[in-house]
């Protein structure tokens, strides 16, 4: 055949003019949209208080698990990434890790509270979760192309802080009662009996917050079903045969040479580190509320919910301010805002001032994983986005091992120093923030908008034929 990999494979999922499909981007960007769903639910709020406070393990253990399944990802999403630049496919690997995600969510609820069991579940949803972030990411120059990466990043950011707002008013359905305008709503013996038959996994005594992981679940997988049919998935270079072995090689070939593409290694120390930040308040704002401010669970969500609402807010408008300044003045304003935040969130002496500095949290959150794509992207060669935004997953689950663990050491270590301890392990974040801050300054100030382009089909490159 006398078709090359340009135009072949764009298929029915994108459009003759250079650009995917509509429906393709927001098919893109529902993804974030259902992943956010665990990622709340799993991560920051429903599991840690179930684990934590229902089944007696303690804030530290929440923290040592996190800590373990982001040690797996470090050890698999590099190398992930660069199969999918191997074989340039990234959608297959995509739908199989997040459909087993799904499966291993549901089983929470059916682990019975068995300690080891949970744990091993939670580390295993976790790793696939994490893994399929990897192909999910790798697939952003394909659906920005001639439409402006930072903004479908932002676009995506914020579809999924809309996650987040979904999911603590669904979820919370199942877990506990709401009153609106004096008005009760929901709760365990309310859900259960609106399911009828189906309801039987709800648990209407003892551990509430466990009825939250089937319908994390069964959302989870819904909303990234748009992806797995609607998604292009582009080969810009012949597909190569797989072997791990080549793959691990590649990997340490790629981290040994980075200092052949400009400013990407610091990039990618400054990304431990400011991701080190983000993973440690993700895991640890529903905790920090509760031990610290003895706040009630609605307290604690409501939070969340304000958070989460300007969490979406910032990723938008960062991600057209990545367009429009580029992705390093983004990135440093970002960062320069984690810092205010976390100071005041380390030092805040009543329940109002968390609250207040929960919106600024959100917001430097949405930025952080809007424009860290795209400060990536334009650093990377487009023919190894894949393999690069596996080692882009590597320093940040680097981050994710130590900034939990070092919050549990903290915990433990202080224990007869009640909140204060809680307090210095929140506040040790802002002077990892300031050591990220100063290695992004050293960064070359890089566009992604020419590295986009070689995903349009309107590029027309002499390449093999099929």
């Amino acid at each position: 055949m006398s078709d090359t990999y340009t135009t072949r494979t764009w298929g029915r999922r994108g459009s003759e003019s250079g650009r995917p499909s509509r429906l393709a981007v927001w098919s893109w960007v529902l993804y974030d949209f259902s992943n956010t769903i665990f990622s709340i639910s799993i991560l920051s709020y429903f599991f840690p208080l179930w684990l934590g406070d229902e089944l007696g393990a303690g804030a530290d253990t929440v923290n040592y698990l996190v800590a373990l399944s982001a040690l797996l990802v470090v050890l698999t999403a590099p190398v992930l990434g660069s199969v999918a630049d191997l074989r340039q496919k990234r959608l297959p690997y995509l739908m199989v890790l997040t459909v087993l995600a799904v499966l291993l969510t549901a089983g929470l609820d059916l682990s019975g509270g068995a300690l080891v069991v949970t744990a091993a579940l939670f580390v295993a949803a976790d790793l696939c979760y994490q893994s399929a972030l990897v192909f999910y990411n790798a697939l952003l120059p394909v659906v920005s192309t001639g439409r402006g990466a930072g903004r479908i990043s932002g676009y995506g950011t914020a579809a999924g802080y809309m996650g987040t707002i979904l999911a603590l008013v669904v979820l919370t359905f199942f877990v506990s009662e709401q009153t609106f305008f004096g008005a009760t709503f929901g709760g365990p013996e309310a859900a259960r009996s609106l399911l009828g038959p189906f309801g039987g996994w709800i648990s209407t005594s003892g551990e509430p917050n466990s009825n939250a992981f089937i319908p994390t679940a069964a959302l989870y997988l819904l909303f990234s079903l748009p992806a797995f049919l609607f998604v292009p998935d582009r080969a810009i270079r012949e597909p190569q045969p797989v072997r791990l072995a080549t793959a691990y090689k590649s990997l340490f070939t790629t981290v040994r040479n980075m200092r052949a593409y400009a400013g990407l290694g610091t990039f990618m120390l400054s990304t431990i580190l400011y991701t080190d930040a983000a993973n440690t308040a993700i895991a640890n704002m529903a905790l920090y509320g509760r031990q610290v401010f003895a706040m009630e669970q609605a307290q604690i969500q409501s939070l969340l919910l304000f958070s989460a609402v300007f969490a979406g807010a910032g990723s938008v408008g960062f991600g057209f301010a990545s367009d429009r300044l580029g992705p390093k003045k983004t990135l440093v304003t970002v960062l320069v805002l984690w810092l205010f935040s976390i100071a005041l969130s380390a030092l805040a002496v009543a329940p109002w001032m968390l609250l207040l500095a929960g919106p600024l949290v959100g917001m430097a959150l949405g930025g952080t994983w809007t424009v860290s794509r795209t400060m990536l992207l334009a650093l990377s060669p487009p023919e190894r986005v894949g393999e690069f935004f596996g080692v882009y997953a590597l320093a940040g689950k680097l981050s994710a091992v130590a900034g939990p663990a070092l919050t549990a050491l903290i915990l433990s270590g202080l224990e007869g120093y009640g909140t204060v301890s809680y307090r210095i392990a929140i506040g040790s974040l802002a002077l990892i923030l300031a050591i990220a801050l100063f290695l992004l300054l050293r960064v070359p100030d890089a566009r992604y908008e020419e590295n986009v382009d070689e995903f349009s089909p309107a590029e027309k490159r002499e390449e093999p034929t099929l």
